[in-house]
């Protein structure tokens, strides 16, 4: 039995930066069973009773009363709930930048698992609002969109504020690039800072944040281009001097592959009538 909120998706919506597709509360009998692959969406779940088996990709984990469970967008998503001891879940399934850019300002790629933190009132917070039809879609969103980051905050806090992290030389290494966006990195100079080789860093950072170092640094790198082409008038060239690219021809295919356009038309794109970006 389940208790469903859903929401038809709408590509014209005027604010996609987050947006809900379903929230609700679970009761699962023996035969409850839910599959996802490649999901497009972060499904977030709260255990209020009982007990389960969750998978995504080839990790598993058991979540039991009083845990969460975040499960992110573009992965292999499985769970079903003991059949002796049946869960009782509140959930919520959300997509959106808004989602990924707040699971990576709170340092909670990887976290696949929260144990024994009591945030039932929140998702009681969000269904609530979810089930208030007359606001509208928009506003509803916008709601929604403010209780999800608090939850967040809140995991990032249960974690964080905690002596031990899941893996300390990841998390220093992840510190380092974020704290250096601008500089270049090589492998072997982040491997020597963590005391690990290059191939250990390599395994261990993907292992936490689901990429290599590589693959990360060259993310940050581009949405921090995205923020200097959307807030300010550097031209291309000099961003890609800023960011340690090797040339302007090397960023502006990096920057398109990655976003599907040219820097020159994602800046053209969002600059205002009245302001004129140098290119």
């Amino acid at each position: 039995m389940e208790h469903i909120i859903s929401f038809l998706y709408d590509e014209n919506r005027v604010n996609n930066q987050f947006n809900v597709e379903l929230a609700g509360i679970s009761y699962p009998d023996p035969h409850y069973y839910v599959e996802r692959e490649d999901s497009k969406i972060y499904c977030i779940e709260y255990i209020m009773e009982g007990e389960g088996t969750v998978h995504m990709d080839g990790e598993t984990i058991y979540p039991i009363k009083g845990d969460i469970y975040l499960l992110p967008g573009g992965h292999h998503h499985r769970y079903y709930s003991s059949q002796t001891n049946p869960w009782k879940k509140i959930w919520m399934n959300v997509y959106g930048p808004l989602c990924d850019l707040l699971i990576r300002v709170y340092h909670l790629e990887g976290v696949i698992l929260v144990k024994d933190l009591a945030l039932l009132d929140l998702f009681q917070k969000f269904l609530t609002v979810c089930e208030e039809k007359d606001l509208g879609v928009t506003v509803t969103f916008q709601r929604c969109s403010i209780i999800f980051h608090e939850i967040l905050s809140r995991i990032a806090m249960h974690l964080y504020d905690k002596p031990i992290v899941k893996n300390a030389a990841a998390y220093k290494i992840k510190e380092y690039i974020d704290s250096n966006i601008y500089d270049k990195f090589s492998i072997k100079e982040l491997a020597d800072t963590a005391c690990l080789s290059p191939s250990q860093l390599n395994r261990t950072f993907k292992k936490e944040f689901l990429q290599t170092p590589y693959e990360y640094i060259l993310t940050q790198k581009i949405e921090t281009a995205k923020l200097l082409l959307t807030n300010t008038n550097i031209s291309i060239k000099q961003i890609a001097y800023k960011l340690s690219f090797a040339d302007e021809h090397y960023f502006s295919n990096c920057f398109k592959e990655r976003c599907g356009v040219s820097p020159k038309v994602f800046a053209s794109r969002r600059t205002a009538p009245n302001q004129k970006t140098v290119i």
